[in-house]
């Protein structure tokens, strides 16, 4: 082996344990200058372009990921499975860079290599999430199910993420029942708080809708109290309002509702802050409440 040859490996050897270790910005430092090495080496090149473009990718570093890798797949060398790899990798690098078009057309890509469909489990997931973002709940529900018995066993908490998704999507179309059982999974299966939260906060929305107060209260303070930073603190707020002015305790309403319009003046529930201000002003439920 010459002497060059030798470094290469060990920079190469390196550049992957820095990686191991999380330590990217070193390992990118090393596969940048192994990659202005192999210039005219194409074949093993676009190996180091694609390490590279993980390394970029974990450091966060996405428009250098997704530049990177949209020049690798100029190639002519490259495998099926070194085309998934760039593929996927820039459809998470531009639904993290929020170029969500962009996403859904390399994640697609990718899902169309001919590849073993058990790699392709995170793509479905991911298409799942951007799906659900947008709306697009019958997109969203198709690859989250695709996804689904393709996860490993030790993969956990990506089911118990699948299973939320799920299950909000089955309470927007209105299969209460089947929301729940996801939503309960979560809260059974959850390894840590804020993934236990999220399974109360989709329980607490089928208390909402149908009407069950004093579970909707229970549930509201169990979220808090498995997870005081919990990521929708408004969406809380305004169900004890609801809650609260149901049940016609005024005082508690009062409570929970200056803190609500104190933290949230402009929030998403605005429109309808005038009937609790009605509520708490005249110590009754508003004409357009149901009693």
């Amino acid at each position: 082996m010459q002497a060059d040859e030798k470094k290469i490996l060990s920079s190469l050897e390196e550049a992957r344990k820095l990686y191991s270790e999380g330590k990217y910005t070193g390992a990118i430092n090393i596969y940048k200058t192994l990659a202005d090495m192999l210039q005219e080496d194409r074949e093993n090149l676009l190996i180091i372009q694609i390490e590279l473009g993980w390394s970029y990718y974990n450091n966060q570093q996405y428009k250098e990921t997704i530049e990177l890798l949209q020049y690798a797949l100029e190639s002519e060398n490259l495998s099926n499975q070194q085309i998934f790899d760039c593929s996927r990798l820039i459809g998470f690098s531009s639904e993290l860079d929020g170029k969500r078009k962009k996403a859904i057309e390399y994640l697609q890509r990718a899902l169309n290599m001919d590849i073993p469909e058990d790699q392709k489990r995170f793509t479905y997931f991911e298409l799942g999430k951007i799906f659900f973002t947008d709306g697009q709940m019958i997109e969203a529900e198709h690859y989250f199910k695709t996804a689904e018995p393709l996860l490993h066993e030790d993969e956990k908490s990506y089911k118990t993420a699948l299973y939320y998704y799920l299950g909000f999507i089955d309470y927007f179309q209105k299969n209460f029942d089947s929301a729940w059982h996801y939503f309960d999974y979560v809260i059974q299966n959850a390894d840590d708080h804020k993934t236990r939260a999220s399974g109360f906060f989709g329980l607490a929305h089928i208390h909402f809708h149908h009407k069950d107060y004093p579970v909707l209260i229970d549930l509201c303070e169990k979220i808090m109290r498995v997870d005081n930073s919990f990521f929708d603190k408004e969406t809380l707020g305004y169900f004890l309002c609801e809650a609260y002015l149901n049940l016609k305790e005024w005082d508690n309403l009062e409570l929970f509702f200056e803190e609500l319009f104190k933290d949230h003046p402009q929030g998403r529930y605005a429109p309808i802050y005038n009937k609790f201000e009605y509520a708490i002003k005249h110590r009754r439920l508003p004409d357009t409440v149901h009693k």
